[in-house]
């Protein structure tokens, strides 16, 4: 016996976004990215990061590089925000807030961008 309704059917609704950002769909390439900050967005275009960092500890931090800036994500459980940069699906990194409901996957602490 299948759990699913339906074997082999597409579901029709689909499942919910991250609540820790945005990932362009499988097959297509990100061409900006956002973090949405506190009080404001700030984007670049994918193409002005020449690297990337993830340092394992508490918290985990995730460095991305810039010719000009450097920004710098805190957190736990960051892999996936990694593993989709590095297949170039990143769209939007977001905070999330301690007062939210536990939800699997990365709980983003602090986003800052700084001078390199």
């Amino acid at each position: 016996m299948s759990i699913e309704p339906h074997p082999g059917k597409k579901a029709l609704v689909p499942p919910p976004p991250p609540h820790w950002g945005e990932v362009v769909p499988a097959g297509e390439s990100a061409l900006v990215l956002r973090f949405a900050l506190g009080d404001r967005v700030v984007s670049y275009p994918c193409s002005e990061f020449k690297r990337w960092e993830h340092v394992n500890g508490a918290p985990e931090t995730l460095v991305l590089a810039t010719a000009n800036e450097q920004v710098v994500i805190e957190g736990s459980e960051l892999a996936a925000i990694r593993a989709a940069l590095d297949l170039g699906r990143l769209a939007e990194v977001r905070l999330t807030y301690s007062r939210q409901p536990a939800r699997p996957g990365p709980k983003i602490e602090r986003i800052t961008i700084e001078p390199a």
